[in-house]
């Protein structure tokens, strides 16, 4: 019974062995992370994903996150014409693949550590875009800064040194001193009254060559006007010289009776041939 009983202790320790050793010593690894191995401290090479076998008492397993990481930064900075600025810009980026863990695993230890050494390289880099402009460019070109800061911080020489990828920039606030504020306020007021009174200009100068054509339309028309009616005067004439006398007295009496309006002769003379002689708007009649 005793010897049973011993039996059974010694299987239970074993089992218990067995676990205390084998689980620590399995390592599920995801398709999202990287595990670096470590022996007595010193890196000994990458897990694949799966699940991996390392006997833990010599061995440890490092973790680092492959996903797209974020890294803020708030910074103050000085543009060309000494205008002092405020902001706030978001860096998404993520390591370049499971062997840049183990780089960064060498050069930097952890990925804590990788992030405070980009933190002063990545601010000074958004720092120095900045410093290259007026504050006018910056708020005319504040569209395209997350573009620039992000061509700058993808340089080799920075995604080479951390093994990392910048994914995209967006700068989330950029603020001025009140001063400047408001004398942008001012000129955008003036640029706006400037406009206006150009476009007023403009029209203006619309409307003063439309009167102008209609102007030389009724010139050009009036001269036409008047250019039939002398030729029709002188059609008249030459056709007038070619009747004999008694024609044209026929043909003027005619024209005074057509012209005629009802009143009576206002003047009376003689024409001293013992003739009456009446003028009736201008026109003799006898």
């Amino acid at each position: 019974m005793k010897a049973k009983s011993l039996t059974l202790v010694v299987v239970l320790l074993l089992i218990i062995t067995a676990i205390a050793v084998v689980v620590p010593s399995l390592h599920v690894i995801r398709t999202e992370e990287a595990a670096v191995v470590r022996i007595w401290n010193d890196i000994d090479r990458v897990l694949p994903p799966g699940l991996n076998f390392v006997f833990w008492i010599p061995s440890s397993v490092q973790r680092f996150d492959l996903r797209v990481r974020e890294q803020s930064f708030a910074f103050s900075a000085y543009s060309v014409d000494a205008q002092n600025i405020n902001g706030y810009v978001t860096v998404l980026y993520q390591l370049t693949d499971a062997r840049s863990a183990l780089q960064v695993a060498e050069q930097f230890g952890s990925m804590n550590d990788l992030e405070q050494r980009m933190d002063g390289v990545f601010l000074e880099e958004i720092q120095n875009v900045f410093a290259r402009k007026s504050a006018m460019e910056i708020v005319a070109q504040r569209a395209f800064l997350s573009q620039e800061i992000n061509q700058s911080l993808s340089r080799p020489e920075i995604t080479g040194q951390f093994h990392v990828r910048i994914h995209t920039v967006s700068v989330e606030s950029i603020v001025f001193s009140a001063a400047f504020e408001q004398a942008v306020e001012q000129r955008m007021i003036t640029e706006q009254a400037m406009m206006q009174a150009e476009f007023e200009r403009e029209r203006a100068l619309v409307i003063a060559n439309q009167q102008l054509e209609v102007a030389r339309l009724e010139s050009e028309a009036v001269i036409v006007a008047a250019q039939a009616d002398a030729e029709a005067l002188s059609i008249m004439q030459d056709a007038w010289g070619d009747l004999g006398t008694e024609v044209r007295e026929i043909m003027l009496r005619q024209l005074m009776i057509n012209n005629w309006d009802g009143v009576m002769p206002r003047v009376v003379a003689g024409n001293g041939a013992g003739e009456m002689q009446f003028i009736i708007d201008g026109v003799m009649s006898y």
